[in-house]
C-alpha cells in the first residue's frame, strides 16, 4: 500500500476532478495491492493503451460503440466486427470518412488521457519519498482543470516531468505555484525545458554566478554561460535583466566564516578566513520570482565546472574552500558536516 499520506492525498485530491480516470479501476480496486504491484499495473495498462492508440491512428483498430457505457478496442481486420459496402469504385465513402474521424478522435482523447497519466506517475513518484504531513488547505478547482488541461496537451517527457512536479509540490503546499506559472509551462518548448534545466544546474544562492570580468574567455563556464544563452533566459523571464553583484557577509564575529548552499541545500560551500572584516563578492544574474518558483521543479545538481570555477574564484579571493553536507540543527543553525578542504 501507499504509505506517504502526501500520495494518498494526490490521488483523493483528483479524483472527484475527473482526472486520471484511466488508472480510476484501479484505484477503486487497490485493496491488498501492495505499492510496487499497483505501480507495474498501472506502467502496463499505459504501455497497452499507447499501444492500442498508435494502432487506432495506423487504421488497424477501431473503438466500437455497441455499448456506450463500454467501448471496446478491435482490429480493424476482423470482418465479423466492421462491415463495410464492398464498393471498389473511386468514390467518397462517407461512412470511412466518418469511421476515420471518429476514430481519430477517440485515439486523441486517449492521448490526452495517458499524457495526464504520465504526469501523475511522476507527481506520486516525487511525494512518495515525502513523509511530512499534508497540509489540510486543498487545492483549489480552478487550478486543478488548469493543470489537467495543460498536462493532456503535453506529450514531451521534460515537460511531463515538470507537469508532474508541479502538481506533487502543488498537493504539498497549495497556493505554491501560480496560475500564471501554469502558463508559463503551457508555453514553454521542449529545448525551453531543457534550457531551463541547464540553467539550474548553474544556479547557487538563487543566482547564476557569472566568470569576472578578467576570466578568460576560453575558460568552460565562460563559454556555457555565454551572452546567447544568458539573453534567451532573460527573454524567457526566469532571471534579471540585470547583472549585480552579491556580497556574503560572516557568520560569526570574531573571523570570517559563510556556507553557500547548493544541491536543494542538501550540499554547501563552506568559506573562512581569518580577517573578520574580509568579504566574498561574486558576480551574479539574479533568479526572478518566477525562476525561483521553476528552479524547485527541477532536480538538478550542481554542474561540477560551475562547482570548480566558484571554488576557484573564492580561492582566489584569498578564501579557504570547504565542500560538505549541510545539517540542519533543532535551532535553525546551519552546519557543515562531512567536509573536504579544497
Amino acid at each position: 500500500m501507499i504509505s506517504s499520506k502526501l500520495a494518498i492525498k494526490l490521488w483523493g485530491s483528483i479524483v472527484d476532478q475527473g482526472i486520471g480516470k484511466l488508472f480510476k479501476p484501479l484505484q477503486m480496486k487497490r485493496e491488498g495491492i501492495t505499492n510496487i504491484e499497483l505501480k507495474r499495473i498501472r506502467m502496463l495498462v499505459l504501455a497497452q493503451t499507447e499501444r492500442d492508440v498508435e494502432d487506432i491512428k495506423k487504421g488497424e483498430k477501431v473503438v466500437l460503440l455497441d455499448e456506450i457505457s463500454n467501448p471496446k478496442v478491435v482490429s480493424s481486420f476482423d470482418p465479423s466486427k466492421i462491415s463495410y459496402d464492398g464498393k471498389v469504385e473511386p468514390v467518397i465513402d462517407i461512412s470511412s470518412l466518418m469511421l476515420s474521424a471518429r476514430n481519430d478522435l477517440y485515439a486523441n482523447e486517449i492521448q490526452k488521457e495517458i499524457n495526464i497519466a504520465r504526469s501523475l506517475i511522476v507527481a506520486e513518484s516525487v511525494l512518495s519519498e515525502d513523509y511530512s504531513e499534508p497540509s489540510e488547505d486543498q487545492i483549489e478547482k480552478d487550478w486543478l482543470g488548469r493543470w489537467r488541461d495543460n498536462a493532456a496537451t503535453t506529450s514531451s517527457e521534460e515537460l511531463q516531468e515538470l507537469w508532474g512536479r508541479v502538481l506533487a509540490g502543488e498537493v504539498k503546499n497549495p497556493g505554491k505555484y501560480s496560475l500564471r506559472t501554469l502558463d508559463f509551462i503551457r508555453n514553454l518548448t521542449q529545448r525551453e525545458a531543457i534550457s531551463l534545466q541547464k540553467l539550474f544546474s548553474f544556479e547557487l544562492a538563487d543566482g547564476i554566478i557569472t566568470p569576472v570580468i578578467n576570466r578568460p574567455v576560453d575558460h568552460p563556464i565562460a563559454k556555457e554561460l555565454n551572452y546567447p544563452f544568458i539573453a534567451e533566459m532573460r527573454y524567457l523571464g526566469v532571471i534579471d535583466n540585470s547583472d549585480s553583484r552579491i556580497n556574503i557577509s560572516s557568520m560569526t564575529p570574531d573571523y570570517f566564516a559563510a556556507i553557500i548552499s547548493y544541491d536543494g541545500n542538501k550540499k554547501g560551500i563552506g568559506i573562512t578566513n581569518d580577517n573578520k572584516d574580509k568579504t566574498v563578492f561574486f558576480n551574479i544574474c539574479s533568479l526572478t520570482p518566477l525562476g525561483v518558483e521553476l528552479k524547485s521543479l527541477c532536480n538538478s545538481t550542481i554542474d561540477s565546472r560551475q562547482l570548480d570555477f566558484v571554488v576557484e574564484t573564492l580561492k582566489q579571493q584569498e578564501f579557504n574552500v570547504y565542500l560538505g553536507d549541510i545539517v540542519i540543527e533543532d535551532d535553525n543553525t546551519i552546519l557543515l558536516k562531512n567536509q573536504m578542504k579544497q
